[in-house]
């Protein structure tokens, strides 16, 4: 069969709505006040009221201000004393905003953390006008592509985030997205799962349990998987989740899991518990017994990656690890999981640049038998170090290799072309190719850049034959399960 007959598979894309983000999307961001103010409904009022695109009235506004501008512009040129006057007076505007701010010490609003959530709320604004419903998300997308082309579209729970209320709940939510699946059957749905919900509807009957729900919905064929999203204030091995997890390893269903900092994270308070590592643990000097690795870190921002480290799928797949922590024996190493956005471009950088460490120069194309002689992130004896040091690439790797069902897509991260080398390198790395996806995190990478460009650019550099391994060959594998055992005709 020719290579442009097989189906391409989107492993990794969201239609949720603005209305189903938790309104104070900002909290943590920008002081407590500050984000009772720019919230979500403040986006939705702007975009609606002061855009060209939201308003008539607000575009014939400003094109009203371009001619009076144009037209003092042509004036002033009439006499060059006029039009330095009106150059001297825009850098003295200027100037008092840099002073003004400085003085009242808004720099948050230029921070890193500030310029990507100023991003995220762009991108929402923008998608919130005249694509206002998941079906209407859902076509944009579906028309970007060719005909023979299908979609995992991941589900969103911000409910337990601490980030106030959405104006539409995460089960309502659901039931918009069942209603798209129907009419368009190259949709592929993935139900999201928060261990709180399971822990807060456990002793409730029917679908108001919401563990039955989520087994029922997979066995009928409704959901294709488990979407988790770990940074918004959980582990990914909470006890919750481990029947959840048994039903998906029994019956080979994908699961999507988040593993990259970013905007979307909890905003409550950080626990006391949360201060050291539930499993792992080093040797500390002075004492006997193995201590938890201590996680300091304070600001939402910084402590929350603590939940989507990947050494805590180690955690969840190891044997020993799992049974220790839970207190009986319990065996998840056949789980098939996705590390979503295999680990971030900050985490590929860091691999790249990093040439002092050991466990950061672990990707290669030796063969497993010689692979598995030496010190990979896995084996090393001080997990502290790893944790702290190693890039969540080489953990990712290593986790590919160790573990027969672990997967990573190249969602989001595809935007930066200068990691196109290294994904090319990798796709030619016998030890993991075969567990490489194609995803693009539609549509939050539009802060970035537009579908159109990530597939094709990556499509261009990689060559066909390496992407439809990862656009096809590997997602056929990855998404296969009990219930749906063939997503088309050719395999």
């Amino acid at each position: 069969m020719a290579l442009q007959d097989k189906t391409i598979y989107n492993c990794h894309t969201h239609i949720f709505t603005i209305d189903h983000v938790p309104n104070e999307f900002a909290r943590t961001f920008v002081p407590s006040f500050l984000a009772k103010v720019l919230t979500i409904k403040l986006v939705k009022w702007y975009y609606s009221t002061l855009t060209s695109r939201g308003s008539y009235k607000y575009k014939k506004f400003r094109h009203s201000l371009k001619k009076i501008k144009f037209g003092i512009l042509r004036f002033c040129k009439w006499t060059i004393v006029l039009y330095w006057v009106y150059a001297i007076v825009a850098l003295v505007l200027k100037w008092c905003f840099n002073v003004i701010t400085n003085i009242l010490r808004v720099e948050f609003l230029f921070s890193k953390e500030f310029k990507q959530i100023r991003d995220r709320f762009m991108t929402l604004g923008r998608y919130s006008l005249q694509y206002k419903t998941q079906g209407r998300i859902y076509d944009l997308l579906e028309k970007t592509y060719a005909q023979n082309t299908k979609f995992v579209v991941l589900s969103m729970d911000m409910d337990y985030m601490e980030a106030g209320k959405a104006q539409t709940p995460y089960l309502q939510q659901l039931e918009g997205l069942k209603k798209v699946t129907k009419t368009n059957p190259d949709l592929l749905p993935f139900i999201f799962i928060d261990p709180r919900r399971i822990k807060e509807t456990t002793n409730k009957n029917g679908f108001e349990n919401f563990q039955y729900r989520v087994k029922s919905e997979i066995s009928k064929g409704i959901f294709s998987g488990i979407k988790l999203y770990p940074a918004l204030g959980y582990y990914p091995f909470d006890k919750d989740l481990i029947k959840s997890y048994l039903f998906a390893q029994e019956h080979q269903i994908p699961i999507m899991t988040h593993c990259i900092e970013g905007t979307v994270f909890y905003r409550g308070k950080k626990e006391d518990k949360w201060n050291e590592h539930p499993i792992l643990k080093y040797n500390k000097k002075g004492t006997k017994n193995p201590q938890p690795i201590p996680l300091p870190q304070t600001g939402n921002y910084q402590w929350t990656t603590n939940f989507t480290h990947p050494l805590n799928y180690h955690c969840l797949l190891d044997k020993e690890l799992l049974s220790s922590y839970l207190g009986y024996e319990c065996d998840l190493s056949k789980l098939k999981i996705c590390l979503a956005h295999f680990g971030g471009s900050k985490e590929w950088y860091k691999y790249e640049v990093d040439g002092w460490n050991n466990y950061n120069k672990n990707i290669s194309h030796a063969s497993v038998e010689h692979y598995n002689r030496v010190k990979n992130t896995l084996n090393h004896k001080s997990k502290r170090t790893i944790w702290w040091n190693a890039s969540w690439l080489s953990v990712i790797y290593d986790l590919m290799i160790k573990y027969e069902n672990v997967y990573a897509d190249v969602s989001f991260i595809l935007f930066n072309e200068d990691l196109f080398p290294m994904l090319k390198f990798l796709l030619h790395d016998s030890k993991v190719s075969h567990k490489i996806l194609y995803g693009t995190d539609y549509y939050v990478v539009a802060q970035k850049t537009t579908e159109k460009s990530l597939h094709q650019n990556l499509r261009s550099y990689i060559g066909e034959e390496l992407f439809y391994k990862i656009a096809h060959d590997n997602p056929k594998r990855y998404l296969h399960s009990s219930f749906k055992t063939h997503l088309d005709t050719h395999f």
